[in-house]
Formats: structure tokens, sequence, C-alpha cells
């Protein structure tokens, strides 16, 4: 393997409850990058931060401090600048999930982890891996899903060690996480008219994780649904394969 190691954080977008006002899908996001990119990274979450005036000590979230066309525009295309970085999603249609929340969280991080580590595996790369922390939740539960069989899809020798969970007050991978979840959700959540904003997704889009033949589909978006097949979500974006 070679010697830098792959830095990948993941954050969620949409919620794992079956309310009358939960929403359909629930996502995770994640973010890879090499190490050496870190303190760019870094320094990217402190200007928009400082840029639209918020606290450094505030984490960034797209839901709280992204809601204007503006501001969304200009983060997404910042991040599109980034090179070297790439994103994978995983969304899962929650009509065919379990109910119990825990299994359904895991169901979606390992599908996640599995990504990750194919991606990992493809650069021959050892990666550290890191999930925003999920408030009261037993992380040991989902640790031991992943060491489940069923799950060792993934080659687990890429890992520089076991997954962990940690908040995105003081970490900027987490905060960058976040913004590509926000990304997702704007072109997968139809507003009050029934439209899509998939404007913000086209813009990064050269940084989602494809085949070698250029497919998008399975491989930087993962869907878990009926058909496993994202493509026929209905905010699809057209052209897209």
């Amino acid at each position: 393997m070679t010697n830098e190691p792959l830095l990948a954080f993941i954050d969620e977008a949409g919620d794992r409850g079956y309310r009358k006002k939960s929403s359909e899908y629930f996502a995770m996001a994640a973010v890879i990058f090499p190490a050496s990119m870190q303190q760019k990274i870094k320094d990217l979450i402190t200007m928009i931060k400082s840029k639209h005036d918020i606290p450094l000590k505030t984490p960034l979230h797209w839901r709280k401090h992204c809601r204007l066309h503006e501001t969304r525009k200009y983060i997404s295309g910042e991040l599109a600048k980034l090179e070297g970085l790439s994103v994978i999603y995983v969304i899962s249609d929650k009509k065919t999930m379990p109910e119990d929340q825990e299994k359904f969280y895991n169901i979606v991080a390992a599908y996640t982890l599995e990504r990750i580590l194919k991606y990992a595996e493809d650069r021959n790369k050892k990666v550290s891996v890191k999930y925003g922390h999920v408030k009261g939740f037993n992380s040991q539960s989902t640790l031991d899903y992943f060491q489940n069989k069923i799950w060792r899809l993934g080659n687990y020798n890429y890992l520089t060690e076991q997954p962990k969970w940690i908040g995105a007050d003081t970490n900027s991978g987490i905060q960058l996480a976040d913004q590509y979840a926000g990304i997702l959700w704007a072109a997968m959540i139809a507003d009050k008219y029934g439209n899509y904003e998939p404007m913000y997704l086209e813009t990064i889009k050269h940084q989602i994780r494809k085949s070698k033949q250029g497919k998008i589909s399975g491989y930087g978006i993962k869907a878990i649904s009926a058909d496993s097949n994202p493509k026929s979500f209905k905010w699809w974006i057209k052209g897209w394969n």
C-alpha cells in the first residue's frame, strides 16, 4: 500500500423516524481525501464561516447556515474546486427499511463503510473512517454489526483503525460532509411546489465516485430501495448514468 492514508468523514441527511412529518429518505454522505488535504479543508471551512459571519467555534451546518440560494451556490462552487476529494452517497428509501432505528442506522452505515473500503482498495491506500456523532446512539452496536459476516464485503485490512464517531464541533471533516449531505438533500427533496434543486449536486458531479466507465449509479450513489437503482428515484438528474 502507498504510505499516505485517506481520511473519510460521514454525515447524515434526513431522519430515521417514521412519524407523519418524517423524511421519506435517509442518506449518508461520505467525503474522502488524502490526509495531506486536511489543512486545506480546515482553511476552506474557516473561510466560509468568515465570509458568512459564522463564529469559528460554531459548526457549519447546511440546514442552519445555508438556507439562501446565493449561499448554497457559493459554497457548492467552492467545494467543487477541491481537487483530490471524492464523494459517496448512500440513500435509503425508508419504505424498504426496518422500523427498528438502530438496525436501520446500522444497515446504512454498513453500506457506506463498504463503499469507502472499495474506494480505498481501488487506490491501494489505508483509510481512517469517522462518522458524525449521533446523540444518544450506541456506536458499539454499529461496530458489532460491521463485524457480522454478512457485512464483511469490503477488505477491513484497509482500515487504519476501527471506525469512530466524533462531533462536528471541532472537526472540519464532519462539517465538510454536512455540506455535501445538504447538497444531496436539496436535489432529493421537493419544495412546496414540487420542484427539485439539482444545481448544487450538478456542480460537484465531477467529485462523485464513478466506475471506470463513468457510471455514478451504484458507485458514487448507492440506493437501498426496492430495486436498488437510484435512477428510479423521481429526483434523479436527467442524463446521469
